[in-house]
């Protein structure tokens, strides 16, 4: 079960499950993204499903889980990956942008995943993750209520990591760098609004940060989700995992 899996990092991980063997549902606000990646996934005996979803409302992510146990079964991996950006002076932003970021990258993950835990629980084995981001470890300025909700998202992960950590299920989170994907795109649309300076100078200006001294793309993200949802990681939990071209390294 992959949310946000309509593009980007999300897709990249839907094709990297679909190439294990996995029987995989895609969930995202965008229907007509997940029915084009469930088409060209799909056939040849391979089960992929898709699945409107909305992670910030409660009836949405009930009405999908309902559907992937109808189509799939209860899934033993479940993939967080939806989320919701904001850029801007801390000032500029009202409360409600706050609230719509938690809504989706926080509390889209609480829904989610208490959607499916009670049947992995059940059968003591399941992996959950979530793809958080590098503004969940660190600071960065004029995205307060991103990096606050991404920072809730690496607490989570410990957090439930731990609780989870006897009863055979396990909690991992991946904190990609700058990758290329409309949701950076969206970034340096709104940094090169916040500064006043043209988007051709934002990356650059981004990428002097980053020892690689350049975007990843998604396919570099998509294996390690695998990773942590398979066996070979059995004696992870609780962890969030960077791959961010050494922009940061904790």
């Amino acid at each position: 079960m992959i949310t946000g899996a309509g593009r980007g990092i999300g897709e990249a991980i839907a094709r990297s499950f679909v190439a294990e063997g996995a029987a995989v549902a895609l969930a995202a606000r965008t229907t007509t993204e997940i029915d084009a990646v469930a088409a060209e996934l799909g056939g040849d005996g391979r089960r992929v499903i898709a699945v409107p979803t909305d992670v910030a409302s409660d009836e949405s992510v009930a009405a999908m889980a309902a559907e992937v146990r109808a189509q799939l079964g209860d899934p033993d991996v479940v993939v967080n990956n939806a989320g919701a950006y904001a850029v801007d002076h801390f000032m500029n932003l009202p409360i409600s942008e706050f609230q719509r970021l938690l809504d989706v990258n926080y509390l889209g993950v609480v829904r989610v995943t208490q959607a499916f835990l009670p049947a992995m629980l059940e059968a003591g084995a399941g992996s959950v993750v979530t793809v958080a981001s590098t503004a969940g470890k660190n600071g960065s300025a004029f995205q307060s209520p991103y990096n606050g909700s991404k920072h809730a998202v690496v607490g989570l992960t410990r957090s439930l990591g731990l609780e989870l950590a006897s009863r055979g299920v396990r909690i991992n989170a991946i904190a990609p760098g700058y990758v290329e994907t409309p949701l950076v795109d969206h970034a340096v649309a709104g940094f090169a609004k916040v500064l006043g300076v043209p988007e051709q100078q934002v990356v650059p200006a981004l990428l002097q940060r980053v020892p690689m001294r350049r975007l990843l793309q998604p396919e570099e993200i998509a294996p390690l989700a695998v990773y942590l949802a398979s066996d070979e990681s059995s004696g992870m939990t609780g962890q969030t995992m960077t791959i961010s071209g050494g922009l940061i390294v904790i």
